[in-house]
């Protein structure tokens, strides 16, 4: 009797064994299950990255809007034409003569090399505020330096005059994540604008701080305050170069003071501002006028007093998938069109990196951006092409670099709200996740290992759909947690 109980447990566990819904199984059924994709167009994929074997191919075929996704290919394309230990650089340096009485019969420069993460407080490794700062004084003081007859200069002509992908929205470009790309660069491009809310919703809310002051921006203010809990509903319409942002929208009541976060119109030319007050703090007086110039010019002439070098590139790779940092993007897109072509344009970069990928054996049909960061709801990809880029990486020297740039699943250090996804399952201390977010657009895209060890490479990719986020969330939840849970712990 004992023997046959044991036997029939053995079968009993066969049968649960075969019964098992495999993942491509799971995905179908949640699309049957799910209301909210009724009218919506939704596709996974996922493949094992060792030897591009299929576990979910669920309309792939489809091009489709992937959001921050899109970092996924920017980011590893940068990696691939730059290599990992590419550092941008920022040029302090003079033209003409400095006299015996410290006089610079001349223009200062500050030159830019694109950095992205120059005085940025979301890298600790870039330099910060205070110490550049301090190192550009220090570096003009060394030099003698107590008057500048000449013009305090800007020189952003490393990146072509368009600042903006032309298609990206215009609710978005006077935030902070629609921050411009210029040639220089500086604390994110952003600044914080502090309203006091009024005491009910509908109430005025009134404008009482700026930080960092944006010498000649003026505000037209039609900022409501919003129910309590309502969250940051508030937007700043202001196009690059611009002096005037309308302010529309609601900050929720509750609060003495609530803080949005906007971009600055014109960084290279606030840049100049700031360097010059430092500078006249220190009794160091600039004669001529601030000017941002953009043209090409011939640099021979001038004299370096200070160059100030990026951390590498792998650090800002990461803090850009991590953080999910449209601005990073869209100087590593232009950087890589400028390293592979000399034209540093956003087409232009658009371009060369579906060349790169296709000169590496991938298909990119279907595949067509307009941004390198995914803000565009123009962008066209498929959830195969991110899953190939994925396993490209996995199987190159970049790997471990790469990999790490993504946000590993349930640990708490990691910034945005996968620290939560799927917690208590197979994915935690596993999965590493890139998310993508716009209106009616949300994707997941990146790698996890199954029970026998094998890396899987996947993305789902969900547009149109009618409902908030959350029930695509659990669904993509549950296909990664299947995914997870797949293999045997034999192979």
């Amino acid at each position: 009797m004992k023997r046959t109980f044991i036997l029939m447990g053995i079968v009993g566990l066969i049968i649960t064994f075969l019964q098992a819904e495999t993942p491509d199984a799971l995905t179908r059924r949640l699309e049957r299950e799910t209301p909210e994709l009724a009218h919506a167009q939704w596709s996974v994929y996922a493949m094992y990255a060792d030897n591009g074997d299929v576990i979910i191919d669920h309309n792939s075929q489809m091009s489709l809007a992937a959001a921050s996704g899109l970092k996924i290919v920017t980011t590893a394309a940068a990696l691939l034409e730059l290599g990992e230990d590419f550092q941008f650089e920022t040029i302090l340096e003079y033209t003409g003569t400095i006299n015996r009485r410290g006089i610079l019969d001349g223009d200062l420069f500050l030159t830019g090399g694109g950095d992205p993460v120059l005085g940025s407080d979301w890298l600790p490794e870039a330099i910060q505020m205070d110490s550049l700062k301090k190192l550009l004084v220090s570096a003009v003081k060394k030099a003698g330096i107590q008057i500048v007859r000449g013009n305090l200069v800007v020189d952003v002509s490393i990146f072509d005059d368009q600042v903006l992908p032309t298609d990206w929205p215009w609710i978005d470009i006077g935030n902070y994540y629609g921050a411009g790309v210029w040639g220089l660069n500086i604390y994110n491009n952003l600044y914080h604008l502090t309203f006091a809310p009024g005491k009910k919703a509908g109430d005025p809310a009134r404008v009482i701080k700026i930080l960092p002051e944006v010498p000649g921006l003026t505000f037209i203010n039609h900022m409501k305050t919003g129910p309590e809990g309502s969250g940051d509903q508030g937007y700043i319409y202001c196009p690059p170069r611009g002096k005037t942002a309308y302010l529309r929208g609601t900050v929720p009541a509750g609060f003495e003071e609530f803080t949005i976060r906007g971009s600055i119109p014109n960084p290279p030319e606030w840049a100049a501002h700031w360097l010059k007050e430092a500078l006249t703090e220190q009794g160091i007086d600039i004669r001529g006028i601030i000017r941002v110039d953009d043209s090409s010019v011939d640099r021979s002439e001038r004299v370096e007093l200070l160059k100030i070098q990026s951390p590498p590139l792998k650090n800002i790779v990461s803090v850009t998938n991590k953080r999910s940092v449209n601005m990073f993007t869209e100087v590593l897109l232009k950087m890589t069109a400028l390293h592979r072509t000399q034209n540093s344009s956003t087409v232009t970069g658009t371009r060369e990196i579906k060349k790169l990928f296709e000169s590496l054996g991938l298909d990119l049909d279907g595949f067509d951006i307009k941004d390198g960061s995914g803000l565009s709801r123009s962008n066209m990809v498929r959830t195969v092409h991110f899953a190939q880029v994925l396993a490209y990486m996995y199987n190159s020297p970049l790997a471990d670099t790469y990999i790490r740039s993504f946000s590993l699943c349930g640990l708490e250090e990691e910034p945005g709200w996968l620290r939560n996804f799927g917690k208590g399952t197979a994915v935690e201390n596993n999965a590493r996740i890139k998310t993508g977010y716009i209106e009616n657009v949300r994707a997941h895209t990146g790698y996890v290992l199954d029970r026998s060890g094998r890396m899987i490479t996947f993305a789902m990719i969900c547009n149109n759909f009618t409902s908030s986020t959350r029930p695509v969330n659990e669904i993509h939840e549950k296909i990664v947690v299947a995914l997870a849970e797949s293999g045997s712990q034999d192979q």
